[in-house]
């Protein structure tokens, strides 16, 4: 089936879901519930479910929209995040991953706040993003750069072999043509990040050097 018509009917089913929730008073909570599930429904074929050509223009484009529909399914604490009219998604690299999320972040908001997004090199001030996507042209960079933001409430994203086990919180891998997802929950539990359950099962949970 083609990606795009896979999509199509998956908004057209998450569409109807949501009309029949939303007849009833919706609080700002349920109304996040809503945008996560549609959200997470768009990772299951986007994601996981796409098959996708070694290092072409889909899988770049498909990795940063992967990140950004990640942002849906964190909870940061509220002095490092939800506090803030912004969330800033800083961009350490050069490859084709880095410039498709510059170019889909542009202008979008996620709940209730703008996405800011700013290229930044190994020796940029960190501390002010609450994403921080190191791209694979910088995998000799992530141990020290990791370790600079070590205990920080920032949700890190790679797309490096052995990304989550040098501490990275999230890595996106390919294998046989195909995006997978791989999550550090002890790298988050330090970050004092909340990652939905519903994401985590999507994913292959890893540890610190193993």
């Amino acid at each position: 089936m083609e990606l795009r018509h896979m999509t199509e009917q998956t908004l057209a089913s998450s569409a109807t879901s949501t009309k029949a929730m939303i007849t009833a008073p919706c609080t700002k909570n349920l109304l996040r519930s809503i945008v996560a599930r549609c959200a997470l429904m768009l990772i299951v074929v986007c994601g996981s479910g796409c098959a996708l050509r070694a290092q072409s223009v889909e899988e770049h484009e498909a990795k940063a929209a992967f990140v950004l529909r990640l942002i849906n399914f964190v909870q940061w604490p509220n002095e490092a995040g939800q506090s803030h009219a912004s969330l800033v998604i800083g961009i350490i690299g050069t490859d084709a991953t880095s410039d498709a999320l510059q170019r889909l972040a542009s202008g979008k908001s996620v709940d209730g706040r703008t996405i800011v997004v700013r290229r930044l090199n190994p020796q940029s001030e960190l501390e002010n993003c609450q994403v921080l996507f190191i791209d694979a042209s910088e995998r000799n960079h992530v141990v020290s750069l990791l370790e600079r933001i070590h205990g920080r409430s920032v949700l890190t994203v790679g797309e490096s072999d052995g990304f989550g086990r040098m501490g990275g919180v999230v890595n996106l891998t390919l294998r046989e043509g195909r995006i997978h997802l791989e999550v550090n929950i002890h790298a988050a539990e330090r970050s004092q990040l909340r990652i939905n359950s519903s994401l985590l099962s999507l994913a292959t949970l890893v540890s610190d050097g193993a």
